[in-house]
């Protein structure tokens, strides 16, 4: 089964990031001490001397939409944007915020205003220099009035960004550039996930600043970036790789590789090209990890993610608008038997929306065990009666929908089979349609026929199975199920609303006692699963296969490319 943290460790290192995040006169420091107490197959021994220079391959089964990474950014774009762009901060393995572009940061004794150090070494990979004013434009661009793709929420509590979202402003005030290497962020009241909202990339101002946020998905950028990251933007080929190439100088110092060449396809197509030497690192098929663990020139390298595999039900559907539909539902689902069919030990059951091995996740859940006569019992209450074929109908309408599957995930793909057989199995009639991810996210945020994003209407979906998990902090979660940011002001595309979690969601961002906090979002967690709008399935131990040449490749929950400038190979 899926490893976990020890619960009281990774809160008691939550609660002194925090209190020392919050104390006046606080400095933060880049740690760059390496951590090497977690052995991996692709660690470097006696034996396995890097060299430098030299390419890897590595492959993912979904090409990214876009390479901006404020425009819906998705796992298959932070694949590749987190080796381009850079942020002012980033999460470390145990999930203290740590500078990158920031070398130090202070926050005032009200806990409002933070001063930010900037790196005074860092030029894009244009070779125009980095500064505060990149940073300037990038946050203030989220609150642009034409900017609606996802991250407004990160820069909503600074003071001034609601008045310049309004047009009522011509700059957010609570942002204020002291120097080049110098920059002020204000907000309006103690916020307690403000530093980890930081964690996005920072944009080139002078790439970008003429051209309003709202158009920027068809700037030529997109897919031709200039960042500060380790490795640069060479080319893209649609449909087969992206090429980056080493930026030597890197002001952290130049990535070990020469090259990485990001490929994408269908995953037994990628697995075949691990067989055959023409790529180094994949993911691999659960089914599949019997056989590849033979292999003598490659390893397995498990990436241990905070995250959560889920139903997600659209609630404007005349169906999945009453909780107890959806709670019908996951009392018919065999978590269990999903898991040991599907997952085995790379897998383990999930009854929270939160990760269980991280700090937001509440014990006192309610669980959904699998119970088909509860199923009943609530389509029942919920006014449906089976009809002449077995299925549940209400008012002459049966009780069916189309479950959207992306591809490329094969445990996902099969969950979606067992969930379908489970459901009909109570005489709920389900049709599965697989499609690629891009296509998928057109469903979830959708746009205007002349390209602008709009809300989700009953017609664009009934359901899907995704996963979602934690970056940096549990606020994240507040654009998936604040009422506030339904498309196209946020990711909350399932139409969920509810007056409680809101002030729940709300409150939580402005507790700066880490106990206290913690009570709040569990309580957000205990909500939503009283009201179901996700169904959580499980959660998964993630198997790679890396070719044994390949040095340092360790994906976890920050993603499988995060330390890409430290692979090399033999």
């Amino acid at each position: 089964m899926k490893k976990k943290f020890g619960f009281i460790s990774v809160f008691v290192l939550f609660v002194f990031l925090f209190l020392a995040a919050c104390s006046s006169k606080t400095t933060t420091e880049n740690n760059t001490e390496k951590e090497n107490d977690n052995t991996s197959p692709t660690e470097t021994s006696k034996e396995e001397t890097p060299k430098e220079g030299g390419n890897v391959t590595v492959a993912f089964n979904s090409e990214p939409g876009n390479l901006n990474p404020v425009i819906w950014a998705t796992t298959s774009d932070t694949n590749v944007t987190h080796m381009v762009f850079d942020s002012l901060v980033i999460p470390d393995k145990e999930l203290k915020m740590v500078g990158r572009l920031a070398e130090s940061w202070e926050v005032s004794e009200d806990g409002k205003t933070y001063t930010f150090h900037l790196k005074q070494n860092v030029k894009w990979h244009d070779g125009k220099p980095f500064t505060a004013k990149d940073v300037e434009f990038t946050f203030t661009s989220l609150a642009d009035s034409t900017y609606d793709a996802g991250a407004y929420w990160r820069v909503d509590p600074i003071v001034g960004a609601v008045e310049y979202k309004e047009g009522k402003a011509d700059k957010i005030k609570g942002i204020e550039v002291v120097d080049d290497h110098t920059i002020k962020f204000t907000t309006k009241e103690p916020f307690a996930p403000f530093i980890s909202g930081l964690y996005i990339g920072v944009l080139p101002a002078h790439i970008l600043q003429d051209t309003p946020p709202g158009e920027w998905e068809k700037h030529a950028s997109n897919r031709s970036p200039i960042g500060t990251g380790p490795f640069k933007f060479v080319k893209w080929e649609s449909g087969q790789y992206i090429e980056l190439e080493a930026n030597k100088e890197y002001f952290d110092g130049a990535p070990n590789l020469d090259k990485v060449i990001v490929r994408f396809g269908d995953a037994n197509t990628m697995l075949a090209s691990v067989l055959s030497q023409d790529v180094d690192i994949t993911s691999v098929p659960v089914a599949e990890t019997p056989s590849v663990s033979t292999l003598d020139y490659a390893s397995l390298v498990n990436q241990d993610a905070l995250s959560v595999y889920y139903v997600g039900f659209n609630s404007k559907n005349d169906h999945f608008n009453d909780p107890k539909v959806r709670k019908a539902l996951a009392h018919a689902v065999n978590k269990e038997a999903i898991v040991a069919s599907i997952l085995g030990e790379y897998g383990e059951v999930a009854d929270d929306v939160f990760p269980s091995a991280h700090w937001s996740h509440s014990p006192n859940l309610k669980i959904y065990d699998y119970d088909t006569s509860k199923s009943d019992a609530l389509l029942q209450e919920a006014g449906y009666q089976k009809n002449s074929n077995g299925i549940y109908a209400k008012d002459g309408k049966e009780l069916s929908f189309l479950m959207e599957v992306p591809t490329g995930t094969k445990e996902r793909e099969k969950s979606g089979v067992l969930l379908k057989q489970m459901w009909e199995a109570i005489g709920v009639k389900m049709e599965i349609r697989s499609l690629d991810f891009p296509t998928l996210v057109t469903k979830l945020l959708p746009k205007t026929d002349d390209g602008k994003q709009r809300e989700v209407t009953k017609e664009d979906y009934d359901a899907y199975i995704l996963g979602f998990g934690i970056e940096a902090d549990p606020d994240e979660y507040r654009s998936y199920f604040g009422s506030a940011y339904m498309p196209p002001n946020g990711y909350n595309f399932v139409g969920y609303s509810d007056p409680k979690v809101d002030e729940l969601l709300e409150a939580q961002t402005k507790e700066i006692d880490l106990e206290k906090r913690q009570q709040l979002i569990w309580q957000v967690g205990e909500k939503l699963a009283e009201d179901e709008i996700w169904i959580p399935l499980y959660e998964q131990v993630s198997p790679f296969v890396v070719n044994n040449r390949v040095i340092g490749f360790e994906p976890d929950f920050r993603g499988a490319t995060f330390n890409a400038k430290d692979w090399s190979v033999k």
